[in-house]
């Protein structure tokens, strides 16, 4: 009898355990589509309208909307295509147009939830392992030609597009192709000075005999982008139009724009201020212990270097830079004391993470050492810090270096010996060079996210 009970109370339990995580799947599925629905609200009476695929961001929408649920840990592919497209829409807010952002990404359905996941774990391992990344590079156009998150994202895209009828910055070719596919007005932003073949998806093949496709146009970096994207259209057989792709220059946040003309000079004497930066995926972690363990001598007192250490939302850098404080006996400071000579930006949203990075990061430092990436190479430069590279990612990443080495703005870091190659490019002036190229840029650097939206607003004109 005593069996029974035990056993017949398990039963029980676990029926009202099944039932009740059943009931609650399907009331976060309500309030998702809720949440859904008004985004698309929003979306549809943007004068602005912005698309990207780059990461989840469920906490805030679990605020904005109330939500009673949101996934614990946000999925995060990209920094760069999340703060290009807040880029745009803040340029869009200074120029006096109502905008919205939205990624379908956080609109997936439960059972397509885990395509997501696995899309982000294998960015994540291909950015801690050379091999699994050289795996990559061999079949990164079948890769990015087959992407798996493709089917889980059409359907939230369809209903968060349905009724806008004014044309749409699209910040990845995915949703932009998708996009064109559903008959939208869409401008596609290369946001590198590389062009890939999945842009040209959608062109028609010059056998075809259409004309150019009238819904689309193209927002490219530079003038040697907008000439290799007609190379790439000729060796695909894709009719282009070339009214279709305008040179805007890279999408920079106006906050970021507006920074190099404040910045305090490098030749005072004061320790340099150093930011070290991971990308979106968490690349570059042993370049990056190299580096800061060969500049542990300019850390003792009096300190040479302040370092601003940005491991995004990635616990492995933030475990591994707080351990290296500690090992080097050094306090780490609060995110808004600049004096601290060492200060930690991590956060479990990309939101706060980037925000963080304009508020802190961005107006202290005088050099930073990133990989040659849209998610922080850009930015750096345009708020005026001399830049010093890791390794690049690929071949979209060499071409950011060679535009910003040619520039004066950058160098490449000797990693296997930082510490020598730091020491004679700060004595001999070439950092502080760096920074003033950085400072003095071009326009095309600084305007590209007002120059995207004056692109949206002409688009039939």
């Amino acid at each position: 009898m005593f069996y029974f009970l035990i056993n017949g109370q398990s039963a029980i339990a676990n029926y009202l355990k099944i039932w009740h995580a059943d009931h609650m799947s399907h009331a976060n599925q309500l309030e998702l589509l809720q949440a859904l629905e008004e985004e698309a609200d929003l979306l549809e009476r943007a004068a602005v309208p912005i698309v990207t695929v780059s990461a989840t961001y469920k906490k805030e929408l679990a605020k904005h909307y109330h939500l009673t649920y949101h996934t614990a840990a946000d999925v995060v592919y990209s920094r760069a295509h999340y703060s290009m497209a807040e880029a745009v829409y803040q340029a869009a807010l200074a120029g006096g147009h109502t905008s919205h952002l939205v990624d379908p990404t956080n609109f997936v359905s439960e059972e397509n939830w885990k395509k997501i996941e696995f899309t982000q774990k294998v960015g994540r391992l291909m950015a801690r392992h050379k091999l699994l990344k050289w795996i990559k590079d061999q079949i990164d156009t079948v890769v990015r030609s087959n992407l798996p998150i493709t089917k889980p994202i059409t359907p939230p895209l369809r209903r968060l597009t349905k009724n806008v009828h004014r044309p749409i910055i699209a910040m990845h070719y995915e949703v932009g192709n998708l996009l064109v596919r559903e008959g939208h007005q869409v401008i596609q932003t290369l946001t590198d000075p590389h062009v890939r073949p999945q842009y040209l998806d959608p062109l028609p093949s010059v056998k075809s005999k259409k004309t150019a496709h009238p819904h689309l146009k193209f927002s490219v970096f530079d003038e040697a982008t907008q000439t290799a994207f007609f190379k790439t259209a000729v060796d695909l057989g894709k009719l282009v139009d070339p009214n279709q792709v305008v040179v805007t220059g890279p999408p920079i946040d106006p906050r970021i724009a507006k920074l190099a003309k404040r910045r305090k000079s490098l030749r005072s004497k004061r320790p340099v201020n150093l930011a070290v930066t991971t990308g979106g995926l968490g690349t570059n972690l042993s370049e990056i212990k190299q580096v800061l363990d060969d500049l542990r001598p300019l850390l003792l007192p009096p300190e040479n270097i302040r370092l601003f250490l940005y491991g995004g939302i990635h616990r492995d850098f933030r475990d591994f830079f707080e351990n290296f404080a500690a090992e080097n006996h050094v306090r780490i400071g609060n995110l808004d004391d600049p004096q601290a000579r060492i200060r930690i930006l991590y956060e479990d949203s990309i939101i706060d993470a980037n925000e963080n990075l304009i508020k802190y990061m961005f107006p202290w430092a005088d050099i930073v050492v990133t990989k040659p990436s849209g998610d922080m190479a850009y930015d750096a430069a345009a708020a005026g810090c001399g830049l010093l590279f890791l390794e690049p990612w690929g071949e979209w990443e060499q071409n950011i270096q060679k535009v910003f080495v040619g520039l004066g703005v950058g160098f490449d870091l000797h990693v296997d010996t930082t510490l020598e190659h730091f020491k004679r490019l700060l004595t001999s002036g070439k950092l502080y060079e760096s920074t003033k190229a950085a400072q003095t840029l071009p326009d095309l650097f600084r305007h590209g996210g007002a120059e995207i939206v004056k692109l949206q607003q002409n688009f039939n004109h």
